[in-house]
């Protein structure tokens, strides 16, 4: 276990203790930020108190329509109602239950039915389907009618109520049941307590510094406790969300907030990547431009390394302005996890000046298990555990490849109503992760592939899909890709399905996708690069059939290709296939 330095924290054990705690430290400044998004400079922000106020409020409000001890969910866009709405059920009401805003009503039914929910609270976005839900007892709570309820909470408390004020909180209770997108199977009922979280948020700010000074551009979906925890552990620590409610606003939102911190997935920060390559490709001298701005970004490293690592980073920026432009002028660290980004895409991002943290989790360790922190970043694995959490492998093979096994205060307290699930992943105090991890040299842990997942030859040698797509990845003509085995006469072969890159082939092969020879120039073209792939590979890892998808992947929310989904595996007509 490395050694280093440890930030000083403040304990809390739930979200009463934490929501006391920021009312406490930081009062009058900026909580939220957003736009309203119908005037030029309708900027709203909310303070620390009126957080605050607003949480004590909406529980008193809850309570008086009988809801407390009750089961509530929360769902639609991310917002500062969804947030309030979250804690005030966490503070003062009782289990939370957040849910993807792109499940189908009869799913959103389904699983307020399996959680016991008592009602629950939407965006406007949600109305049809909230209306189209079979549940008659449940009280739907319309977050567009949030200022009523405030109101009224208000009211209440100004009477008298002390309803927030008895509500007691039990930390190491249930406390938020969420329900896993996973990438592998069907969806898990996952309880944690608010200890789980909370210990997490204040395990991570011992060796991630966060300070009042910092904000965080919010855009992955609320529903996941990846963004979740994230954005608690902002709040924990002084700092400010601002709200991005859409992709295609990514830009406006990061020059009109220009955050210091980005939480993101691979996905969008490889689809970043891909749009400053091509930006700098598209411009006249660009790629001489962007090669003469990386060497002199490698010659600040070697010239700075007596200096601070911050210092580095701010001359780094400093040499690619136009890019340190496009994210506000501001943006210091970039957090990725979900998923594995590409050691290509981490050089990247570093070489512009920006410390990328990459982290590994699950919604079971609420989330954040392994991550890299302040005094250790590299490339190839996803750091060390974070204070408190214990780590091993499991049953390791010849390369030091096994089950990755945690244990810690994060770590789930089992599978609601799914007693048989539970005894499966927790054993002894460990939850065995399904996950196939290695330790480095330096003690670090890397990712090597979901056990589900592995590919079992023939003859008994181990393959890794997320091995071959991770060498099809790095071609800018393939857009998204998966990789996987099926069934040939009694034999195993592999496969690889690619969505290409629509305007990088267009370039390479110098016609559109309209031209009558297009399809048959890209499938020499990806071929050609499957062959490439496969003579630098053992022949047991040669992929033996490629399928040039003509639609995207279907994926997670956070952007993870669902490998069980039978539209990612069964090639409907008019998609090419290639033996």
């Amino acid at each position: 276990m490395k050694k280093a330095p440890l930030y000083e924290t403040w304990e809390m054990n739930d979200f009463r203790e934490l929501l006391d705690g920021i009312e406490k430290r930081y009062a009058v400044n900026c909580a939220y930020v957003w736009h309203d998004g119908y005037t030029d400079d309708g900027i709203i922000t909310k303070s620390y108190t009126e957080l605050a106020e607003d949480v004590k409020n909406l529980a008193a409000y809850l309570c008086a329509m009988g809801l407390e001890g009750k089961t509530v969910a929360v769902t639609g866009k991310n917002s500062y109602l969804w947030a309030v709405s979250y804690l005030a059920i966490g503070c003062g009401c009782g289990m939370i239950v957040p849910l993807d805003r792109d499940l189908r009503s009869d799913e959103l039914s389904g699983l307020c039915t399996d959680a016991g929910c008592a009602a629950i609270f939407y965006t406007s976005d949600m109305e049809e389907k909230i209306a189209a839900m079979e549940n008659p007892r449940l009280l739907r709570l319309p977050l567009s009618c949030a200022e009523t309820y405030f109101s009224r909470g208000a009211e209440l408390r100004a009477e008298g109520s002390m309803s927030y004020e008895n509500h007691t909180v039990d930390p190491d209770a249930p406390g938020v049941l969420l329900y896993t997108s996973g990438t592998t199977g069907v969806a898990k009922g996952v309880l944690l307590s608010q200890h789980n979280i909370c210990a997490d948020i204040v395990n991570v700010c011992r060796r991630v510094k966060i300070t009042g000074d910092d904000r965080v551009l919010s855009h992955l979906p609320l529903h996941h406790t990846y963004e979740c925890t994230t954005s608690l552990a902002m709040l924990y620590s002084g700092g400010s969300i601002a709200f991005n409610d859409n992709l295609r606003r990514l830009p406006r939102d990061l020059s009109l907030f220009r955050p210091t911190m980005l939480v993101t997935v691979p996905a969008v920060l490889e689809f970043m990547a891909k749009f400053v390559r091509r930006s700098y490709a598209d411009a006249r001298g660009g790629k001489l431009l962007l090669g003469v701005q990386r060497a002199a970004s490698g010659v600040t490293s070697k010239t700075l390394q007596l200096l601070s690592d911050k210092t580095g980073q701010k001359h780094k920026r400093r040499i690619f302005s136009t890019i340190d432009h496009f994210f506000g002028g501001k943006l210091r660290a970039i957090l990725v996890g979900a998923a594995p980004l590409s050691p290509d895409t981490f050089r990247l991002f570093e070489g512009f000046g920006y410390a990328v943290y990459c982290g590994y989790g699950l919604t079971e360790t609420a989330p954040i298990s392994l991550m890299h922190d302040d005094f250790y970043r590299c490339a190839d694995d996803t750091g060390f555990p974070v204070c408190g959490v214990e780590a091993r492998i499991d049953s390791p093979d010849e390369n030091g490849i096994g089950e990755l096994c945690l244990r810690g205060p994060n770590v789930m307290l089992g599978y609601h109503n799914n007693p048989e699930a539970t005894s499966e992943v927790l054993r002894d105090g460990w939850l065995y992760t399904g996950d196939l991890a290695q330790m480095t040299k330096s003690g670090a842990y890397r990712i090597t592939g979901r056990k589900k997942s592995m590919i079992v030859s023939q003859s008994g040698k181990k393959i890794f899909p997320e091995e071959l797509e991770a060498y099809l990845s790095r071609s800018p003509i393939v857009a998204e890709c998966m990789v996987y085995a099926e069934e040939q006469d009694g034999n195993l072969r592999i496969c690889a399905a690619v969505y290409p890159d629509k305007t990088e082939t267009e370039k390479v092969l110098g016609c559109t996708e309209g031209d009558p020879a297009y399809a048959e120039k890209l499938r020499a073209l990806l071929l050609e690069l499957t062959r490439e792939i496969n003579n630098s590979l053992p022949p047991y890892k040669h992929i033996r059939r490629l399928i040039i998808r003509k639609t995207e992947f279907v994926k997670t929310t956070t952007k993870k290709i669902k490998r069980s989904a039978p539209e990612n595996t069964e090639h409907p007509a008019g998609e090419t296939v290639i033996s």
